[in-house]
């Protein structure tokens, strides 16, 4: 799990300017000074920023200053692939013991953590402990540290140390990326190439380096530097023939884990597959993953069934307690199949709540007698009604 440190992504190498000075100056404290700055860390900012390459920065110089640090790297995907591996093959413990003993712990695109319950359960249960043992440093994709999809819980384990704002590079700083991914690369540029490439419609630092490379290439290729006319055309991206498909996407991402597990059983296999797909919904699926860890096949048909109808149930609580405009709407009672019965309490007592409410209107409106609406007491002559009236005020 310790990811190779790459001499490109280096503080040396990262762009500074007003904008992101606090950040740089941040990540590289952290490096410098595990867990005894900001423990955790969390940079959060638009694609592009720089994210990755200060987060990449800080392992780098953190192994370079302590040359036994253990320093792990991880995306978020590649977390969930972890923990989605452990849980077939029933290492879960193995994997905490495993994330345990780093010294530095370096998160990468925490957004992509929105929906993967099991993985943030994980992440949440021996955060305290890792957060004693080791330099955490989370980076996200958003304009604050709000993430979508990621439970309160731990949203509020990434924050609480120190949250910075990585904002996106400006003209200045763009050119100056420019030069230091040619420079790196031994790529002579025109001079005033580096302008121009940073002037291009790609995407952060990445697609910068990228458009460099496409340059060098070029120019190795022809064995001379390219003129001012022909660098766009060269170094923009070529449109992609085939845009990814979300649920394309997914897809492999189940079928590349479930290769991962090490338990070929077909039952398992499937089982395994059904976990990957309700984690992706959003649900909680330990029912599931008891099944999994068994020595001998469930009635899987049943098993599953059974999940499905739970989550069923779950999804038309939802819907009522949101009707009602229930607050219990939004527990996460809702996303456990486990716990219907607590959701259903949770309706019962929400409709309770919207009969007293309506009750309570019904006697704020003023009241009428009803009397004199009554079709039966219409027929009666005038003296009738006088009686009536002197009844009413006597």
């Amino acid at each position: 799990m310790t990811a190779p440190q790459d001499p490109r992504f280096t503080f040396d190498s990262f762009v500074v300017g007003p904008d992101n000075r606090m950040a740089a100056a941040a990540a590289r404290r952290a490096a410098e000074s595990p867990r005894t700055a900001y423990n955790p860390l969390f940079i959060h900012g638009v694609g592009g920023a720089g994210k990755t390459h200060l987060l990449r920065a800080v392992g780098t110089l953190a192994a370079t200053l302590q040359p036994g640090m253990h320093v792990v790297y991880l995306t978020a995907d590649q977390l969930v692939d972890r923990v989605s591996a452990a849980v077939g093959a029933g290492a879960v413990e193995a994997l905490r013991d495993e994330l345990l003993d780093a010294d530095m712990l370096l998160l990468d695109e925490a957004h992509q953590l929105a929906g993967r319950a099991r993985t943030q359960e994980e992440l949440v249960s021996l955060w305290d402990e890792l957060e004693q043992r080791a330099q955490i440093v989370v980076a996200a994709e958003g304009a604050s540290p709000e993430l979508p999809g990621v439970d309160d819980a731990l949203r509020a384990c990434f924050t609480r140390g120190l949250a910075v704002d990585l904002p996106p590079a400006d003209d200045e700083a763009r050119t100056e990326i420019a030069r230091n991914a040619a420079r790196q690369r031994g790529i002579e540029l025109a001079p005033s190439a580096a302008e121009q490439i940073a002037r291009l419609p790609v995407d952060g630092a990445a697609g910068l380096i990228a458009a460099v490379e496409r340059v060098g290439a070029a120019q190795a290729e022809r064995g001379e530097a390219l003129v001012d006319e022909e660098l766009a055309a060269v170094a923009q991206p070529e449109a992609s023939t085939a845009p990814a498909d979300e649920f394309s996407s997914f897809l492999f991402d189940i079928s590349a884990t479930v290769e991962e597990i090490v338990e070929t059983a077909p039952w398992r296999r499937k089982l395994a597959e059904a976990i990957l797909r309700w984690e992706g919904e959003g649900m909680r699926t330990r029912r599931l993953e008891e099944a999994l860890e068994a020595d001998t096949a469930p009635d899987l048909d049943g098993l599953l069934e059974g999940f499905a109808l739970d989550v069923a149930r779950l999804r038309e609580v939802a819907a009522e307690l949101e009707g009602l405009r229930a607050e219990a709407a939004k527990s996460p009672v809702l996303a456990d199949p486990e716990r219907v019965s607590e959701a259903e309490a949770l309706l019962v007592s929400a409709r309770a709540a919207a009969e007293r409410k309506a009750e309570e209107v019904a006697k704020a409106r003023p009241q009428v007698d009803r009397w004199y609406f009554n079709a039966e007491k219409t027929v009666l002559d005038w003296l009738a009604l006088d009686d009536r009236l002197i009844e009413e005020l006597a």
